[in-house]
């Protein structure tokens, strides 16, 4: 018996739309190319539906399963022009079963014309408002529609926003529910890379840097060029926009967070640091998924056994000076070395 036939068998408990998709499937991999309820012959279909003629109370869905050739042949309780829930009156019913005794089928097999025509569109109504059938039912370059939907709630709906990150878009349609949140948490960034990076990692958030101010408006004293110089006075956003301040950064953790990734290996660590895709693919997804305005810093996690003593000319562990090397490697408390921070690479036009 072929893949088919056994597959049959299997077919006659499940609902009808159930056994439907499945039996397509199982054509589709088997090189049949037809699919269900287009504009093509019953026989040149994958699948072919009748339209059960028992007058018993059925007790699911699909009667019978049957294997012809390379054919799937379903016969439904549901939706059949005769039989135990006939959409005529019972006498055609009864004399379908009249004629089919004698041998005759030429009524059951007009009958099946309209009822496999019937059963093909009530499949693909079923189809077209379910999601995973959608998905299965795409072939080729087409577009998958589930998914155009989930990239467009993620921000990529659009053609000209698309291909644009280091991982690939199919990957961003599962986290549409992270990504389209305007109101981005660190918890949500988390979940984004740490599940399309497969890194161990963990966002540190409102990490303090130093960022510097331009020259035209650091505080200048006396003359006419005195700009910036108001000591005290009200809390009030137009007051502290002239408020006076010492020296030319400030210490600011409204826009920057760390990444802390580890505990990783020192080959691991030298991996990354050498411009490793999976570094490109960070720095895309920190953009993506926090935003522009956030400047994020990875934070490298090593055990200091791990870490080998410095060597200059070590082949089997070149140091990379200011990257991988370590005079005296200082661990934490749990034997962590912690002072490996790399800047993230941001997409061209990021900054």
């Amino acid at each position: 018996m072929s893949a088919i036939g056994h597959l049959a068998r299997r077919l006659a408990g499940a609902t009808f739309a159930q056994a439907a998709r499945v039996a397509e499937l199982a054509a589709r991999r088997s090189g049949h190319a037809g699919e269900v309820g287009r504009d093509t012959y019953p026989a040149d279909e994958p699948v072919r539906f009748v339209a059960s003629d028992r007058l018993s109370l059925p007790a699911g869905d699909v009667a019978e399963v049957d294997a012809e050739a390379d054919q799937v042949r379903i016969s439904a309780n549901v939706l059949g022009l005769a039989g135990a829930t006939p959409a005529l009156p019972p006498i055609y019913s009864e004399l379908q079963l009249q004629r089919r005794r004698l041998r005759d089928s030429a009524l059951a097999q007009f009958l099946n014309l309209f009822d496999h025509r019937a059963l093909s569109f009530f499949y693909r109504i079923a189809r077209k408002y379910s999601w995973p059938l959608q998905v299965e039912g795409t072939r080729g370059d087409e577009r998958e529609p589930i998914g155009a939907v989930a990239l467009a709630l993620a921000g990529i709906g659009v053609g000209g926003t698309r291909h644009r990150l280091a991982a690939d878009d199919a990957v961003l349609a599962p986290l549409a529910a992270h990504l389209g949140d305007a109101r981005r948490s660190a918890a949500s960034v988390e979940t984004v890379l740490r599940l399309l990076t497969g890194l161990p990692l963990r966002i540190s958030q409102a990490e303090a840097v130093w960022m510097a101010v331009p020259a035209q408006e650091q505080t200048r004293l006396g003359g006419p060029d005195g700009r910036f110089t108001r000591l005290g006075g009200s809390p009030s956003p137009l007051a502290q926009s002239e408020a006076a301040m010492i020296g030319s950064a400030v210490l600011e953790a409204q826009h920057h967070y760390v990444i802390e990734i580890g505990p990783v290996s020192y080959r691991q660590l030298q991996l990354f640091c050498t411009g490793s895709e999976v570094q490109q693919v960070l720095g895309d997804l920190c953009t993506f998924a926090a935003g522009i305005e956030h400047q994020p810093s990875i934070r490298m996690l090593i055990d200091a056994r791990d870490i080998p003593p410095l060597r200059l000319g070590a082949e089997d562990a070149p140091a990379l000076l200011g990257w991988t090397s370590w005079l005296e490697p200082t661990p934490g408390s749990r034997g962590i070395v912690t002072d490996c921070v790399i800047p993230v690479r941001r997409p061209l036009g990021a900054n």
